[in-house]
């Protein structure tokens, strides 16, 4: 065979496999939209039922952004749409991004994980119980501190320990309080400085912040409680890193890709982060009975049924619920915004139209739509 023939048989496999690639991939979107018409119009019939106003929706396939999508109103009695632009509350979705820009500072040599946080900071709103100088940045990403969720009297400068830390896991929004006042004194910033600087701007999360923008007045979801009515909204002038994020699900699917292929951290750290701490029980109520599947990493939950493994938060500020899960290995994700208090109610149908797979941390938070919808028939 001359050269001319070689070549012209070597071209013609080419041409094929390109071709055959090309279908593939024509096929694959094909069918993705209409997985995603179908995902559209489940969406709203699941609004519907559990009377959401507004919804907002980012998917990660293939270690990037898929598909975003906004349903449903920004306040009920608007004419406002919700969009992928529309700013949530993220609530407790806040955590996992601060705990990242913590380990930049562990990277950095700044801040030791395993050092109690008494040695960079005392915290006199503690020091009733000298226990609380056991406690480290590990102990307070991993939910581990002693700390209650919030103290009894927000307004009160006292706080109560309810066990000694690293004892048992313990979901804590004041160790967060606690460890953000730390990485203030590290830096010599303001924690909205720290965060804009570390984590918003470098990862183009401009839609974001951890206090009020007046670029938010143009496009922002009001939050609407268990009567379906508007409630007044909460515009941060302080930022708080146990819940004041607001952000736009597209913005936070940036995030998540940034620890899907580790952006900002080294790999080594993020495989850290997100690597056992400590054991979750099956109910959030519950601290007794303990769950085989799932874990809290540094900032971010764990799943590990059988040989799966999932990241994943939720988020509550009342009027405000949102969730973030992701395979770690296929590198999808889901995040979705509310602006309602039955927005957490349907999160185990969501996951099932986008994710698939087994989901145990819908059991530890008592999500199951079935339940619900049983719930509100039998009234």
């Amino acid at each position: 065979m001359d050269l001319s023939t070689q070549y012209s048989g070597f071209s013609y496999r080419w041409f094929f496999v390109f071709l055959l690639i090309t279908r593939l991939a024509a096929a694959q979107s094909t069918n993705d939209d209409g997985n995603f018409r179908q995902l559209d119009q489940r969406t709203r019939q699941l609004m519907d039922s559990a009377h959401v106003p507004g919804l907002s929706i980012a998917i990660i396939r293939d270690n990037k952004l898929a598909y975003s999508h906004g349903y449903g109103l920004t306040k009920v009695d608007s004419t406002q749409h919700v969009t992928s632009s529309t700013v949530f509350e993220a609530a407790s979705l806040s955590k996992p991004v601060f705990a990242y820009a913590v380990l930049q500072l562990v990277e950095e040599g700044k801040l030791d994980l395993d050092k109690p946080l008494y040695e960079y900071l005392p915290y006199p709103d503690a020091a009733d119980d000298e226990r609380y100088q056991k406690i480290t940045a590990r102990l307070v990403l991993s939910h581990r501190s002693g700390f209650p969720n919030w103290r009894k009297n927000r307004q009160s400068p006292k706080l109560s320990m309810l066990f000694s830390p690293g004892k048992r896991f313990g979901y804590s929004g004041e160790g967060f309080v606690y460890l953000q006042k730390v990485v203030e004194k590290i830096t010599g910033k303001p924690i909205n400085d720290v965060m804009e600087e570390r984590v918003l701007k470098p990862l183009g999360m401009t839609n974001s912040g951890f206090v009020w923008k007046a670029s938010f007045n143009a496009n922002f979801a009001q939050p609407h409680n268990e009567s379906g009515n508007v409630e007044p909204k909460y515009k941060p002038t302080q930022a708080n890193m146990a819940y004041s994020l607001h952000t736009t699900a597209n913005d936070y699917a940036r995030f998540v890709l940034a620890l899907l292929t580790p952006t900002g951290l080294k790999p080594a750290t993020v495989s850290q982060m997100l690597s056992a701490q400590s054991q979750l029980p099956k109910r959030f109520s519950d601290s007794t009975t303990l769950a085989p599947d799932l874990f809290w990493g540094l900032g971010i939950g764990l799943e590990q049924p059988s040989s799966d493994t999932y990241i994943w938060h939720w988020g509550d500020n009342g009027a405000f619920k949102c969730y973030v899960t992701a395979h770690l290995s296929r590198k999808e994700a889901v995040i979705y915004f509310t602006n309602s208090t039955s927005g957490l109610d349907f999160a185990d149908e969501l996951l099932r139209l986008t994710l698939g797979g087994q989901h145990p941390a819908l059991g530890f938070l008592g999500i199951n739509w079935r339940d619900e919808v049983r719930k509100r028939v039998s009234k």
